[in-house]
């Protein structure tokens, strides 16, 4: 009774001296402590008010100021309220606290409380109709505005010493908390060009502030370049930190590959595709073309064997150096013979000269001069080098047996091509054969004696048979002591 007297004292105070807050609050804040000290309430046993956080769970990000409200549902008539608010105050930052809309088209007189964003915790919450009047619709009794700190994780919004009343006591009530969680960040990681990246620690999410190390790995035949979107530069491994979703290309670019073709004699390499640079695992075709003379060998360096064309894949720089070797024999051309004027088999007085021009597309190495002598044996003999390619062999003994003579020339070159002439004839007359007609007769005889007494030098004309450089009866008798004979 003393209680109903007072708060209805109160109201007739309120009621005709103010509509909204005024300066009797002191007067207010005593007679509501009398209200709950000498004259307690009487609870009824009407059905339960509903008070809860709405909404019951939000998904708020690092840095997000949001709102989270107390909702009410009366059971009956209601015509205040108190409650105090607890959250993790690592996670969540309280910023203010406002005047639900339940009372909307009452006067009320509401206190905000107390923040304690060390403690996590709102105190001294409440608020009621000024003068008559209560409340059946729902609504929100009060609203919280938070910022979400630099973290994640899941924060409780905890309701406690919640009470709402009616005219005349506290009625029953029914709390649910809610929750906020702070959500975690994604990163999304994508490829230009062939490669991977992998992320250490490797997650779906990741808390805010989390750093991530992010190392991108090359396939083969490509090179890690650089970073784009929330990553930049080409520092690989690189870290990164979670602030917010993040997005991280990484930049691969393919590699370019050189061939180098060298030739060694004469002839060259054709390269299909024909390019500067090769791609990592692109295949070319080496087609090796001989010069004229020549014949391909073989490749070295980073192709081996002799087949040709021949393809390479190209899986670094490479280097191939293609073969040819020299297939063309020297050229013999020119083939002259020279003999003493009068040729004379006697090696004091006569002598024969071959001479030819030897030519190769590289170098010639030897000249032979092959004699078959008349009497069936061979005789091989160098022959000299002269200028411009002509050799030569003179001799007064190659030749000093009279008869039938055959010659060939074989000549060979640096790389071993041999080559011979064909076979040349050539006759040596005996002394007493004067007009080398192959046989003596009285002829012989004749050309001696139109000279008869004649003299000069050894050997100066062929009717001196005997070249003492006197043509006289010595001469005759040398001459017919052949009379008759043959040679050729």
């Amino acid at each position: 009774m003393v209680g109903s007297i007072i708060l209805w004292e109160m109201v007739k105070i309120m009621n005709g001296e103010v509509k909204k807050r005024v300066s009797i609050l002191p007067t207010v804040f005593v007679i509501i402590l009398l209200l709950m000290v000498v004259a307690p309430l009487r609870v009824q046993a009407d059905g339960p008010t509903l008070v809860q956080v709405s909404p019951a769970s939000k998904t708020v990000s690092a840095g997000q100021t949001f709102t989270i409200n107390v909702a009410c549902t009366p059971g009956q008539s209601i015509k205040s309220f108190e409650l105090k608010v607890s959250f993790n105050p690592t996670l969540l930052q309280a910023n203010a606290v406002s005047e639900g809309t339940i009372f909307t088209g009452y006067t009320t007189f509401f206190n905000a409380g107390t923040i304690n964003n060390t403690a996590g915790t709102i105190v001294d919450v409440y608020g009621l109709i000024v003068g008559a009047g209560g409340v059946t619709n729902p609504g929100s009794l009060v609203s919280f505005s938070f910022t979400a700190r630099s973290a994640s994780g899941t924060s409780t919004i905890g309701l406690s010493e919640v009470g709402v009343t009616n005219d005349t006591t506290y009625v029953p009530v029914t709390v649910t908390n809610g929750s906020v969680i702070l959500r975690e960040f994604t990163l999304g990681v994508t490829l230009d060009g062939s490669g991977s990246v992998a992320k250490n620690p490797n997650q779906a999410t990741y808390a805010y502030g989390a750093v991530v190390q992010l190392t991108a790995t090359a396939n083969s035949g490509w090179t890690f370049s650089s970073w784009s979107g929330n990553l930049s530069g080409s520092t690989n491994p690189a870290s990164i930190t979670m602030n917010g979703n993040r997005s991280v290309t990484a930049h691969f670019t393919q590699n370019q590959y050189t061939l180098t073709v060298t030739v060694d004699g004469s002839g060259s390499v054709t390269k299909n595709p024909n390019q500067a640079t090769y791609t990592y695992g692109q295949v070319v075709t080496l087609t090796a073309v001989p010069g004229t003379g020549w014949v391909f060998s073989s490749w070295t360096g980073d192709l081996s064997g002799s087949q040709n064309p021949k393809t390479i894949t190209m899986n670094g720089n490479r280097a191939v150096t293609a073969h040819f070797l020299d297939a063309a024999p020297p050229q013999i051309s020119g083939v002259t013979r020279t003999t003493s004027n009068p040729l004379d088999t006697d090696p004091l007085y006569g002598w024969v000269n071959v001479s030819c021009t030897v030519t190769d597309n590289v170098a010639v190495s030897q000249v032979i001069l092959r004699i078959h002598a008349p009497g069936g044996s061979w005789n091989n003999v160098s022959m000299q080098a002269g200028t411009a390619g002509k050799f030569y062999y003179r001799s007064t003994t190659a030749f000093s047996s009279s008869g039938n003579y055959s010659y060939s020339i074989w000549a060979r070159d640096m790389s071993n091509n041999a080559v011979t002439s064909s076979n040349v004839l050539f006759s040596m007359s005996p002394n007493w054969d004067l007009n080398s007609d192959g046989h003596c007769t009285i002829f012989d005889l004749v050309l001696v004696s139109n000279h008869y007494s004649q003299s000069g030098a050894h050997g100066w004309i062929r009717e001196d048979a005997d070249n003492n450089g006197e043509i006289q009866v010595l001469d005759l008798v040398f001459v017919s002591n052949h009379y008759g004979e043959s040679w050729w």
